[in-house]
């Protein structure tokens, strides 16, 4: 998740723009979930308090920090955007962000696309922080991101990964019952090509 869109199926970028950047080859899986599942991943003894709430018009900053801290070893790039874009993008009425805490602290974040007019919901970012990995988060906070993109009964929620991003997430999301649907393979800008940018706008 994450990839740069223009790079992934949307708007094909000019020669300039190839000479300017490295572009790295990834396949990308789809998969599906049709189907409500019926149980919560449970909290890992001693994972202390765990919450996730959903964070409305979240701060630009804000956005920004966590999507680098997920996404930057990933090459995540499709939300280094200008400040207006990325409003636009976040500040939808479609979108919504929701933060996982452990003990007060920001341990975990997803997104939903809610997409009406074909009764779908998509998680377009779904990330734990790197110093809360390997504790078994991770399966609370998917059981719980589904569960949200349920709430208004879509005909079925998607996601996607590549092989850029962690390892272990195409396992994960099909121990929770996600099924592919599609492969694809697509190129996207390394991160470093698009590092400075996103400095300037951090």
């Amino acid at each position: 998740m994450g990839l740069g869109r223009g790079y992934a199926g949307g708007d094909r970028p000019g020669p300039e723009d190839l000479t300017a950047m490295r572009l790295l080859r990834t396949r990308v899986t789809s998969l599906e979930m049709k189907a409500r599942p019926t149980v919560l991943a449970p909290i890992p003894f001693g994972a202390g308090t765990v919450a996730i709430a959903e964070v409305p018009s979240m701060p630009l900053a804000e956005y920004r920090a966590l999507y680098r801290k997920v996404g930057e070893a990933h090459h995540w790039t499709s939300r280094l955007l200008s400040d207006e874009r990325l409003k636009r993008e976040i500040h939808d009425g479609d979108t919504k962000i929701f933060v996982m805490t452990v003990d007060g602290r920001r341990a975990g974040w997803f997104e939903l696309d809610i997409r009406r007019t074909v009764n779908e919901v998509r998680i377009v970012h779904f990330g734990i922080l790197p110093e809360h990995r390997g504790r078994g988060l991770a399966h609370v906070m998917l059981s719980r991101a589904i569960a949200c993109a349920f709430a208004g009964n879509p005909n079925r929620v998607t996601i996607e990964t590549n092989t850029l991003d962690h390892p272990a997430a195409l396992a994960l999301y099909q121990k929770h019952g996600f099924r592919p649907y599609a492969l694809r393979d697509v190129q996207t800008p390394a991160i470093e090509t698009l590092r400075e940018p996103l400095r300037a706008l951090s």
